[in-house]
């Protein structure tokens, strides 16, 4: 049986002790837990769905910080502790394992503005036998001169948006066992029969001076790219498309009832494709730190919008 404290937080020692339900929705907390707390409380004032909150070996004082905030504002939610590792694998592991039909992911960073965009997300997905997922649609883009690179040198393939997604198991488990995955990874295939080649190659375009050697085109394709680019779950999302399943994309008017805070969970990670967001009109943070812009304004939306203290003191 799990245990229950008395604060609300009910921790589970096993993703399979989570009692079976419906729906149920998804944090992942890596020693984020001011952005968490209000990814929590926003989720929760959202929707009356189950929480799960899986903390990844932090190091803040989260699990104590979090049986305070069930305990002073009432807030009911699973607590469930894994080792740390990265993303992709730790969605594998979730959706593999979950007892649930569906399943809400919400990143740390994500604040909902408005519980209709989840409303959204859960009627468009009951509507359609087919759709293994509802959510905002990422990609694909081109990846060229706005990154300062040669024109359309990589290309970013199309995925669900992952900070805000539900997903129906059935079909992400099924994709899963026949070997897709969330994993991110980028292919290089300006010589697609030989990756290695095509891999060494590539580096250029990370070296101030040389980037801007524009890639081989193949004769039959003036924009073939030199690399593709697939974040978070693109791989998964194209597997599902193969084996004839549908994303059900919101509406980009939606896109204002979410904030995201970009970059909190991967402070100081550089790598090109953190430059996509600010085309997107998100903001990207440096850090977590308490001088940082984004935790002063997260510190606002929990005291105005939730009536919670500063997380960090």
């Amino acid at each position: 049986m799990p245990e229950r404290t008395h604060h609300g937080m009910q921790v589970i020692d096993d993703l399979g002790n989570l009692p079976a339900q419906r729906q149920c929705a998804v944090i992942i907390n890596c020693a984020t837990r001011m952005t968490t707390t209000l990814a929590l409380a926003s989720l929760r004032a959202a929707t009356d769905m189950p929480i799960l909150l899986i903390d990844c070996a932090s190091k803040d004082g989260s699990r104590e910080h979090f049986s305070g905030l069930a305990s002073r504002h009432g807030l009911d939610f699973f607590w469930l502790d894994w080792p740390l590792r990265k993303h992709g694998h730790a969605l594998d592991a979730l959706l593999a394992g979950i007892p649930a039909e569906e399943v809400l992911l919400v990143d740390s960073d994500v604040d909902i503005r408005s519980g209709e965009v989840i409303a959204r997300m859960q009627a468009a997905l009951a509507a359609d036998a087919q759709a293994y997922a509802a959510g905002f649609r990422h990609g694909p883009q081109w990846l060229g001169a706005e990154h300062g690179l040669p024109d359309a040198v990589g290309h970013y393939a199309e995925r669900m948006w992952i900070p805000l997604v539900l997903l129906r198991v059935a079909a992400v488990r099924q994709a899963l066992a026949a070997g897709a995955s969330f994993i991110q990874h980028r292919d290089f295939v300006e010589f697609p029969r030989h990756p290695r080649l095509s891999r060494a190659l590539a580096l250029r375009f990370w070296l101030p001076g040389l980037r801007v050697i524009a890639p081989r085109r193949r004769p039959h394709d003036p924009r073939s790219p030199a690399f593709i680019e697939f974040d978070t779950g693109a791989h998964l999302h194209a597997e599902l498309v193969a084996r004839g399943h549908r994303l059900i994309g919101l509406a980009d008017s939606l896109w204002q009832q979410v904030d995201h805070f970009h970059g909190v969970s991967r402070a100081g990670n550089r790598r090109l494709l953190r430059r996509l967001p600010r085309k997107l009109g998100l903001r990207v943070a440096s850090n977590n730190s308490p001088e940082d812009g984004i935790a002063l304004e997260v510190r606002k939306r929990l005291a105005e919008v939730h009536g919670i203290g500063d997380p960090l003191s």
